[in-house]
């Protein structure tokens, strides 16, 4: 429970994650300590909603912390926290980590410097700016899009349409081409 001098006691609760309103970013939450109580709807914190946006729902059955009026009828979800059944999927001070239920992961290592993002099988990374498009399909194909590419490194090295390539992951073969490609 919170509580500063002259104010009323605000108790932190810890419940489970039983409806969820997507919609709304609201969710209901089950209070074992308070008789399977079920909260009214509860809006979810996060660190930004005018101008930056946040969103990120709990999942049903998530283990949350509240915190509630001294009734129990209004508060907020102030987020999930790690239990003996949902343990931390990384154990280190240094990393950033995101673990996504189909198996992806985003991990920034500020020890090792080192920014990591793994995909299933059957995800497609994608990445738009100004209209331009990097895509990464299932297969490893690489694809750019409404973009011009400037080549570094010294020394006109340009591909033509049907050319064999090789590179450190290996051989393709160019199958589309394009006038703005300048070497640098």
């Amino acid at each position: 429970m919170l509580h500063h001098e002259g104010a009323p006691l605000i108790p932190l609760r810890v419940g489970i994650v039983s409806d969820s309103n997507p919609d709304n970013a609201t969710v209901r939450v089950t209070f074992p300590d308070r008789d399977q109580l079920i909260s009214y709807w509860l809006p979810i914190v996060v660190p930004k909603t005018q101008n930056d946006k946040f969103y990120w729902m709990p999942d049903v059955g998530e283990q949350v912390v509240c915190l509630m009026d001294e009734h129990d009828e209004a508060g907020a979800v102030l987020g999930a926290i790690y239990s003996t059944v949902d343990k931390p999927p990384v154990a280190s001070a240094d990393k950033w980590h995101v673990t996504i239920k189909d198996g992806a992961t985003f991990e920034y290592d500020r020890a090792a410097h080192t920014l990591a993002l793994a995909l299933p099988s059957g995800a497609v990374f994608s990445l738009t700016a100004n209209g331009a498009v990097i895509a990464i399909d299932t297969s490893g194909n690489i694809t750019i899009t409404g973009a011009s590419i400037a080549l570094a490194g010294g020394g006109p090295k340009v591909a033509r349409v049907g050319d064999s390539v090789t590179c450190p992951a290996g051989t393709g073969t160019i199958t589309t081409g394009s006038s703005k490609v300048t070497s640098g």
